[in-house]
C-alpha cells in the first residue's frame, strides 16, 4: 500500500485533475455568459494562493481548500468559453473551404466545410456529380442555400448526434442540389490538418499501386494510418463483437509499439553523455510525425500528447510518477479542449491506461514462466486483462455488449497489428524507390490483413462470443464503478475497510435493482417516435410491448436501431409489431386492432393517415384516446379537438412558426392536448387500464431519460 499511495501523494497533478474535470462537467450545463463570473472568482482564489502561499503551502489542508475551488472555477470558466451555441443562419451565397476528403454516401457525397467569412462549420452533402472526384482538402467551394440547424430527434435513449457535433464545433448542415454549388479551380493552401490529410491519401496510394485491394486495403489504411471510412460495417460490427475495435482506430496502442520498438533500439543511447537528449528527440520526432501522417485525428494527438509527457517524464528522472504523467497529459489536453471530457476514445484511451499501469504489475505476477514465449503470451494476457477491468463499464455504457473472447481475440490479433505497422512503414519508403521490392512487402502485408480478418471472423462464430443487449442504468454502472475500485483496493493493498465498503455497495446495487424491476412491472406507457417520413409508436404494459406503425413495408430488424435501445433501458421481454393497415382486423387476449384503430387495455390509439381524412363522418368516428396524424395528413387537429376535446394529438409534422421554439414553448395554452413530433421530439404518454369513469391518460409531455 505504501508504495502506491506514495506515487498518488507525489503526484500533484492528479490533486489539479479532479476539481478542474468537476469544474468543466458543471460548465458545461452553464449559459456562456457567465464565463467572467467564473473567472473572476477563479482568480480570486488564485491571487490568495499567490499572496499566501508560503503561509498556506504548509499547512497543507488550508492550501488544499482554496486550490479546489480556484481550479473548479476555472474548469468552469474553460467549459463555458469552449461551449457553442450554433445561430440560425440566412438564406444566401457562400464560399467554403473543404476541410476533408468527401465521402460518398448512397446518394451523395457528404463533407465538413467551413465557411470562408465566419469560420463556421457546416456538415455539407452534395448531389453526386463528376466534379466530386478529384476534391481535395483545401479546395474552395462556392454555394447558394441555407444552412439548417441540426436538430435532436429527441427518440428515448437514442444517441445524442446533435450535442456530438455540437461540441465538436459542428452546429448546421446543408444538402445542395448540383445547380447550387462550384468548386473553384484554384484552391488555398491548406492548413496542417488539411494538408495531413493530403498526405495520407498518398501514402494510401502507395500501398493501392502496390498491389493491396479491397477489403485487406481497407483494413491495412485503418490500422496503419486511421482511414477507416471505407470499411464494410460488417467487418467493424466484427472487431466490436470480438473485443479488438481498438485496433482500428490509430491510438495509444500504435503509437506505444511505435514507441517501444524505437525505445529498444535507441536504449543505447542513455548509456551515452548526452544521449538521453538525442533519445527524447528522435521518439518524439517519430511519434508526432506518425500523428502528422494520420490525419491528425483527435484519438492519435490525445495518444502522442500522453507519450509525450511519458517520454520526458523518464528523461527527466530515472523513476518517473506514472499517475502523474497521466494527470498531466489529460490536464494539459482539457485545458486546450475542454470538450475531450466528453470524447469516448478520450475516456476509453485513459481508462485502460491507468487501468494497466494499476492493475498489470498485480495480475502479471500472479503467474511466473520460465521461458521467454510463455512470458510474453502472458504479459500479453494480462495486459488485455488490466485493460478490459478498467473501460468495462464505459463499453458497457456505450456499446452495450461484452465481446467474452476477447483474451482470445487480442492475442490473435496484436501480434498482427504490429506486423501490419512496421510492413506498411516499410512499403511507403521504400516502394517509391524500388517498386519490385515494394510488391513483394505488400505481399506480406496482404497475407497478415487475411490472417487478422480470418481470425476475427473465427472468434466472432465462436459460442457465445458477444453477450450483446446490456443496458445498465447510470446508477448501476456507477455502483458497479464502486465495487471493483474498492474490490481492487482490498486484493492490492489488502485493506479491509475497502471490503466492506464493496459488500454495502453490492446491497445498495440489489435494493436499487429489486426498485427497478418493480418499476418496469409497473410501467404503463406510450411513446411515439420521431422519424422522418415514418410513423413508429410503442404501447408498454410492464415488460410487454407492441410496437405499432402504419408502414407496411418496415421490419423488426428495420427498426431494429430504435427499438433495441428503448427495450434494452426499459427491460422488455416480449415485444410484437403491428402494421394498422385499412384491411386488416386482429383481435388477440392482449390487443385489438380494426383498420387504423389498436385497443389495449380499454386505451385507443389511431393513425389517422389520408384515406381515414378523405372518407371521415366526424358524428361517427369512433372515440380515441390518442390521434396521431402522420406527415402525409391533411387532417385539421383543430376539427379533432372539436369532436374529441379529450383526446391527445400527436402530429409528425412541424407548423412553420414554431420552428424556433424550444420544448417547453411548444405546449401552447390553448391547445395543451396537442404535440409536434417534429419540434419537440418524441412524446410520452402514461396511461392506466380502463376504469369506469375516470380518465385514462395519466400524464403526457416530450420524452425525457
Amino acid at each position: 500500500m505504501s508504495n502506491l499511495s506514495d506515487k498518488l501523494h507525489s503526484a500533484p497533478f492528479i490533486r489539479l485533475l479532479v476539481p478542474f474535470t468537476i469544474g468543466i462537467f458543471l460548465g458545461d450545463h452553464f449559459p456562456p455568459e457567465l464565463k467572467w463570473l467564473f473567472l473572476g472568482v477563479a482568480s480570486c482564489f488564485s491571487l490568495i494562493l499567490i499572496f499566501y502561499v508560503k503561509i498556506l503551502y504548509k499547512q497543507e489542508m488550508m492550501f488544499g481548500i482554496f486550490l479546489f475551488p480556484a481550479l473548479l472555477f476555472l474548469g468552469l470558466f474553460t467549459a463555458a468559453d469552449h461551449k457553442y451555441l450554433p445561430e440560425r443562419l440566412a438564406e444566401g451565397e457562400y464560399f467554403a473551404l473543404v476541410c476533408e476528403y468527401p465521402e460518398e454516401k448512397e446518394k451523395s457525397f457528404r463533407a465538413l466545410i467551413r465557411l470562408n467569412e465566419s469560420g463556421i462549420k457546416v456538415l455539407a452533402y452534395f448531389e453526386k456529380s463528376d466534379s466530386m472526384n478529384n476534391i481535395e482538402p483545401g479546395s474552395v467551394v462556392w454555394f447558394r442555400g441555407q444552412p439548417e440547424l441540426i436538430k435532436k430527434t429527441g427518440n428515448p435513449f437514442e444517441f445524442d448526434y446533435q450535442t456530438y457535433l455540437i461540441r465538436n464545433m459542428i452546429g448546421h448542415r446543408i444538402y445542395l442540389k448540383k445547380s447550387n454549388f462550384h468548386f473553384l479551380r484554384d484552391p488555398k493552401i491548406p492548413n496542417l490538418a488539411e494538408w495531413s490529410l493530403i498526405v495520407r491519401s498518398r501514402l494510401l496510394k502507395i500501398v493501392g499501386k502496390c498491389g493491396l485491394k479491397g477489403e485487406v486495403f481497407h483494413l491495412v489504411s485503418a490500422i496503419s494510418l486511421g482511414a477507416r471510412e471505407e470499411l464494410e460495417p460488417e467487418t467493424t460490427l466484427s472487431f466490436s463483437k470480438t473485443g479488438v475495435i481498438h485496433v482500428l482506430a490509430v491510438s495509444g496502442m500504435n503509437v506505444g509499439i511505435i514507441y517501444i520498438v524505437l525505445d529498444m533500439m535507441l536504449r543505447f543511447l542513455k548509456r551515452k553523455k548526452g544521449g538521453i537528449f538525442l533519445y527524447t528527440m528522435v521518439i518524439l520526432t517519430a511519434v508526432w510525425g506518425y500523428s502528422l501522417i494520420t490525419a491528425l485525428s483527435a484519438s492519435v494527438l490525445r495518444a502522442t500528447a500522453m507519450f509525450t509527457f511519458i517520454v520526458i517524464g523518464k528523461s527527466l528522472s530515472r523513476n518517473p510518477n506514472i499517475y502523474n504523467t497521466l494527470a498531466a497529459s489529460a490536464f494539459v489536453l482539457l485545458c486546450f479542449n475542454p470538450m475531450l471530457l466528453y470524447d469516448v476514445g478520450f475516456q476509453l484511451s485513459y481508462a485502460a491506461v491507468f487501468s494497466i499501469v494499476f492493475f498489470h504489475p498485480f495480475i502479471y505476477g500472479s503467474l511466473y514462466f520460465r521461458y521467454w514465449i510463455p512470458d510474453q503470451i502472458w504479459a500479453l494476457l494480462t495486459v488485455s486483462a488490466a485493460a478490459q477491468i478498467g473501460t468495462l463499464p464505459l463499453i458497457l455504457h456505450y456499446f452495450h455488449q461484452f465481446p467474452t473472447w476477447f483474451l482470445l481475440a487480442n492475442l490473435m490479433v496484436i501480434p498482427l497489428v504490429t506486423v501490419i505497422l512496421y510492413l506498411s512503414f516499410i512499403v511507403f519508403a521504400i516502394a517509391p524507390v524500388w517498386p519490385f521490392l515494394g510488391v513483394l512487402i505488400t505481399k506480406i502485408l496482404d497475407w497478415a490483413g487475411q490472417g487478422m480478418l480470418f481470425s476475427v471472423h473465427f472468434i466472432e462464430r465462436l459460442p457465445y462470443s458477444v453477450l450483446a443487449g446490456l443496458y445498465p442504468s447510470d446508477f448501476t454502472l456507477i455502483i458497479a464503478i464502486v465495487f471493483t475500485v474498492l474490490v481492487s483496493i482490498y486484493f492490492v493493498l489488502k485493506i479491509r475497510a475497502a471490503l466492506t465498503g464493496a459488500l454495502i455497495s453490492i446491497i445498495i446495487l440489489l435494493i436499487f435493482n429489486d426498485i427497478s424491476c418493480y418499476k418496469n412491472l409497473s410501467q404503463e406507457e406510450v411513446v411515439v417516435f420521431n422519424l422522418p417520413g415514418k410513423t413508429l409508436a410503442a404501447i408498454t404494459s410492464g415488460k410487454e410491448t407492441i410496437w405499432f406503425t402504419a408502414d407496411r413495408n418496415v421490419t423488426p430488424a428495420s427498426l431494429k436501431y430504435f427499438t433495441a435501445p428503448y427495450e434494452g433501458y426499459r427491460g422488455i421481454q416480449k415485444s410484437s409489431l403491428v402494421c394498422l393497415s385499412d384491411s386488416v382486423m386482429v383481435n388477440t387476449g392482449k390487443y385489438s386492432h380494426k383498420e387504423n384503430f389498436l385497443s389495449f387495455n380499454g386505451l385507443t390509439v389511431c393513425i389517422l393517415n389520408e384515406r381515414n381524412t378523405d372518407r371521415n363522418n366526424w358524428e361517427h368516428f369512433p372515440h380515441s384516446d390518442i390521434i396521431i396524424l402522420p406527415e402525409k395528413s391533411s387532417a385539421d387537429y383543430n376539427r379533432l379537438l372539436k369532436w374529441f376535446p379529450s383526446a391527445l394529438i400527436v402530429d409528425n409534422r412541424m407548423p412553420s412558426n414554431f420552428s424556433n421554439l424550444n420544448n417547453s414553448q411548444l405546449l401552447s395554452p390553448d391547445k395543451p392536448n396537442v404535440f409536434y413530433t417534429k419540434s419537440g421530439g418524441a412524446v410520452q404518454i402514461s396511461f392506466k387500464p380502463v376504469v369506469a369513469g375516470e380518465k385514462r391518460v395519466i400524464k403526457s409531455g416530450y420524452f425525457s431519460h
